[in-house]
């Protein structure tokens, strides 16, 4: 005859057994440990639950959550940062245009073009 499989826990259990193992790792002060099992808190149960999980942890062991709190506290500090210096590249300014250039070829081709004041006339 086939074995039936065992029911899964109920969320009650589930719960029950992860603050027991956050607690334990609060009490080993060991701060990989807890960053996992409140990062997987937050995902099964929402970031608003946390308040309530911090209230009932600092209940069953103060000192482990103030030594928790001092952890979590110095990396999170803001740090003033300035914004990036942007720097705009300089052209030198003109103060007069540019001589036209005196190429052979070029002055052979401005002889096809008609001349300025015949074209103000037309």
């Amino acid at each position: 005859m086939a074995q039936r499989s065992p029911a899964p826990p109920s969320p009650q259990a589930r719960r029950q057994a992860q603050l027991q193992a956050l607690q334990a790792a609060l009490a080993a002060r060991d701060p990989f440990q807890l960053e996992r099992l409140l990062g997987q808190w937050v995902h099964r149960h929402g970031v608003n639950a946390v308040a309530a999980l911090s209230a009932e942890l600092a209940e069953a062991d103060p000192e482990g959550w103030i030594w928790w709190e001092a952890q979590t506290a110095l990396p999170h500090q803001p740090v003033e940062q300035k914004p990036p210096v942007r720097m705009e590249p300089q052209l030198p300014r003109a103060t007069r245009p540019a001589p036209a250039p005196s190429h052979p070829a070029l002055v052979q081709l401005r002889s096809w073009l008609p001349d300025q004041e015949s074209r103000r006339a037309a």
